[in-house]
Parts: structure tokens; sequence; C-alpha cells
């Protein structure tokens, strides 16, 4: 009898938990699944494509191509180009949106921008390679380090040194060359190889800013 009972006991439990494991393990599939894909990965966003003319806002900066250009030399600047080489110069308007000034290249003060140097610039050239580091300057031609002033907007021509070949030509005829803008995060913190205690650090990529013209 105590034998037939802890059976019966036994068949009620497993018909009773039945329904209960394979709802379980069901939710632990799917749940794995969605890991797997990337369920809990932060949501990407995707960039904005924007038109020459059109601004751009980042959660630091705000960025509008005015205009894109190719030359063999700024004088102004002392720049020229290498043999086989070109310079796309591109003409932009700047707002710092933050509440303290920043250099584009240089740092005024104790905060650095990296819109345009380092590894992860905020301002990054896409669909051709620069053969070289970019340079800026005001776009009313003189040769001061541009600052940015906190909500005022400045035109600045930056110059990036590219190849003068067919393989330029072809991605500026289909239309595949843009300025990659970042978003930016301000990180505070005394560095000693640097004299900023204030960076601007690259995040997500916000904007992609088409340029016009052929070389």
């Amino acid at each position: 009898m105590r034998d037939a009972a802890a059976g019966a006991t036994r068949s009620l439990f497993s018909r009773r938990a039945a329904p209960f494991w394979v709802a379980a393990v069901a939710i632990i599939a799917m749940a794995a699944g969605f890991i797997g894909f990337g369920g809990l990965a932060p949501a990407s966003r995707t960039p904005a494509v924007i038109a020459t003319g059109d601004v751009a806002r980042t959660s630091l900066y705000s960025i509008a191509v005015l205009d894109t250009e190719f030359t063999d030399a700024v004088e102004s600047q002392f720049l020229e180009a290498e043999p086989g080489e070109t310079l796309l110069v591109v003409t932009v308007r700047l707002e710092n949106l933050s509440d303290t000034a920043v250099g584009v290249q240089h740092s005024p003060d104790r905060v650095e921008s990296r819109m345009l140097i380092g590894s992860e610039p905020l301002l990054e050239l896409a669909g051709v390679a620069a053969t070289g580091a970019a340079r800026s300057w005001q776009a009313d031609g003189t040769r001061r380090a541009v600052v940015l002033q906190p909500g005022v907007p400045a035109d600045v021509m930056i110059a990036w040194p590219i190849a003068d070949d067919d393989a330029t030509a072809a991605a500026f005829a289909a239309g595949a060359v843009r300025i990659d803008a970042y978003d930016a995060v301000e990180q505070s913190g005394q560095v000693i190889v640097s004299a900023a205690n204030i960076t601007w650090r690259r995040a997500e990529l916000r904007a992609q800013l088409e340029l016009e013209g052929a070389p």
C-alpha cells in the first residue's frame, strides 16, 4: 500500500509539474535567443545623412557643410599637396553647444575637443582615405588657432590631403565621400601627460555629412 501511494504521489506531481517545466524551458530558450541576437545590447542609432547646408547636431557641437573644393595649395596657410595628392578643403559651420570654449585642434585653457586629432577624432573623413593629418583654420584666412566660443557659430575650413587618382574621382562621382560626425561626451579628470582636465571623448556615430564636387 505504501509503495502504491508513493507511486501515485510521484505520478500526480509529475503530471502537475510538467506544464510548469515545459513553460520554464521555453522561456529560458527564448531568453537565450534574445541575448544571443543582441537583445540586451545598447540600441544603436542609425546615423542621419545630412545634405550640404543642413545642420547636424550632437550633444556638444553642431556642424554644417557649406562648401567643398579641391586645390593643390592654400597659400595663406603655407599648405601644399604632395605629388600625386590633392587637398580636399571643406568649409563648415561649427557651433560649440557646451558652456566652455574649446579648440578645433589646439586646446584653450583646460579643454580638449579632439575634433580632428588623435586616433578617434570627432570629425572623420570617410569614403576616401586621408593621406595625412587634417589642418583647420578660420574661413577668413587668418592663421590663428580656431577656438569655438559657447553658442557662437564659426565658419572653419578643414583640409585633408587625399590621393589624386581615379579611385578618388570615382568615390566622389558615386556620392560615397562624407564627413562622419561622432557624438561626444565630456570626460573630466587630471591627466599627467596632458594639460587638459576636460576631454571630449568620441561616442556613437551621429551623422554622415555629404560632400559634393569632384577633383
